[in-house]
C-alpha cells in the first residue's frame, strides 16, 4: 500500500473526533448545568432568548430548530421557576413575547461561570492563540450550517430560513 493511501486509512475521520468530542463536551455541559437545576435545552433556549431579547415563541423555536410543542413545554417550566416572562403580543393577541426576567439572566451568568470551567480543562491542551483559532473554525462551520445564531438579527435570519416551505 502507498504511503499516501496507509496515512489516510490509518488517520481517525473528522466526523469521528468532532463525535467523540462532542460527546465528551456534552457530558461535561450537562454535568456543569445540574448544580444550577438546569437542562441543556432549558439553557440552550435561555442563551438564545438572551443573545435575540424579547422575541415571539414561535421565532425562538425556529431560530433553535425546537418543535412548538416542545418549546411551549420548555417555556412553561422555565417562566415556573421565575426566569423567562411569557406574555400575550399587544399587536397579535395569538402570539407569546418571551423575556428574561433578572432572576433568568443571574441565572445564565452562573451557568457561564460554571460552563467556563468545563471547557477549561478541555482547552487547557491549547494556547489562547489556538483557543481563538479554534473558536474561529467553530464559528466558520456553525455559520455556515446556520447552527448557534450570535446575534438577534442572524437568529431572525435563521429562523425565516426554517419556516420557508421546501
Amino acid at each position: 500500500m502507498a504511503e499516501a493511501a496507509r496515512e489516510a486509512v490509518e488517520r481517525i475521520p473528522y466526523g469521528l473526533l468532532l463525535a467523540r468530542l462532542g460527546q465528551e463536551s456534552t457530558a461535561r455541559f450537562r454535568r456543569s448545568l445540574r448544580p444550577l437545576n438546569l437542562g441543556a435545552q432549558q439553557f440552550i433556549v435561555l442563551k438564545q432568548l438572551q443573545t435575540m431579547g424579547p422575541t415571539s415563541q414561535t421565532g425562538l423555536a425556529d431560530a433553535l430548530g425546537i418543535d412548538y410543542s416542545n418549546m411551549a413545554n420548555v417555556t412553561a417550566d422555565l417562566c415556573d421557576r421565575g426566569v423567562m416572562n411569557r406574555r400575550r403580543d399587544e399587536a397579535d393577541r395569538r402570539r407569546y413575547v418571551l423575556e428574561l426576567t433578572e432572576e433568568g439572566e443571574q441565572l445564565l451568568a452562573d451557568a457561564d461561570l460554571m460552563l467556563g470551567e468545563g471547557e477549561e480543562e478541555m482547552l487547557s491542551v491549547l494556547s489562547e492563540t489556538e483557543r481563538e483559532q479554534l473558536r474561529e473554525i467553530l464559528r466558520r462551520m456553525a455559520d455556515a450550517l446556520q447552527l448557534c445564531p450570535e446575534s438577534g438579527s442572524e437568529a431572525e435570519a435563521c429562523a425565516e430560513v426554517a419556516s420557508e416551505p421546501e
